[in-house]
C-alpha cells in the first residue's frame, strides 16, 4: 500500500511539473493589435502588459479559434531559421486574456526587423513570421511599415535570401556606440 502511495504522489509530481508548452498559462482569448509606423517606438506591450496608447484600434481584433491554433503552431516548436536584425521596433502584437479579460501573455513582432518579444518566456526562437503576418492581414491590420501582405513577403523573402547566402550587407558605422555619458541624455 505504501509503495502504490509513493507512486501515486510521484506521478502527481511529475504530472505537476511537466512543462506545457507555450504559453503555458490559461487564456480565453487572444486579440491582434496594429500600431502606426513610427520610427521610435521601443515596446508596444508596456510594463504590467499594458498596451501602448495609439493602438489602431485600440479593442483589438478578436482571433478565431482557427486562428489561434495558427498563431500557436507559428509560436512553438521548431521553425526555419531566418534573419533577425539587431533592433526591435515593434508595431504589431497577440495578447492573450484570461476570462476576466485580464493581460495573461502576449507576442510583440517588429516586421521589419523580423524579431519578436513574447510573454511569458519559453516560445520558439524563430516563430513562423509570415504566418504570423497572415493574420494580421486577415484583419485588415498593417504589418508595421508594410501597408500589407505582399509587401511584408517581399521584404522577408529579399532579407532571408541575403541571409542565407551569406551575401554582405552593406553596414554604416554605429554611432550609438560612441556615446559618453556626457551626451548620452542628448541622444537618449
Amino acid at each position: 500500500m505504501r509503495r502504490v502511495i509513493l507512486c501515486l504522489l510521484f506521478c502527481s509530481m511529475y504530472s505537476a511539473s511537466a512543462a506545457e508548452p507555450w504559453p503555458s498559462v490559461q487564456f480565453a482569448e487572444v486579440r491582434a493589435y496594429a500600431w502606426p509606423s513610427d520610427g521610435n517606438t521601443i515596446a508596444v506591450i508596456l510594463p504590467g502588459m499594458t498596451l501602448k496608447k495609439g493602438a489602431l484600434d485600440k479593442n483589438g481584433a478578436i482571433l478565431t479559434s482557427a486562428q489561434v491554433d495558427r498563431l500557436l503552431s507559428a509560436t512553438r516548436g521548431t521553425h526555419p531559421d531566418h534573419a533577425i536584425a539587431m533592433c526591435h521596433v515593434p508595431h504589431n502584437a497577440f495578447m492573450f486574456y484570461d476570462a476576466s479579460h485580464a493581460p495573461v501573455g502576449f507576442v510583440e513582432i517588429c516586421f521589419t526587423c523580423l524579431s519578436t518579444r513574447v510573454e511569458p518566456v519559453g516560445a520558439a526562437p524563430n516563430p513562423d513570421l509570415l504566418a504570423l503576418a497572415e493574420i494580421f492581414a486577415e484583419h485588415h491590420l498593417p504589418l508595421g511599415e508594410y501597408a500589407d501582405l505582399e509587401a511584408f513577403k517581399r521584404h522577408y523573402n529579399e532579407t532571408n535570401e541575403m541571409f542565407h547566402k551569406k551575401v554582405p550587407v552593406q553596414t554604416r558605422p554605429n554611432y550609438s556606440l560612441q556615446r559618453t555619458a556626457a551626451n548620452r541624455h542628448a541622444v537618449d
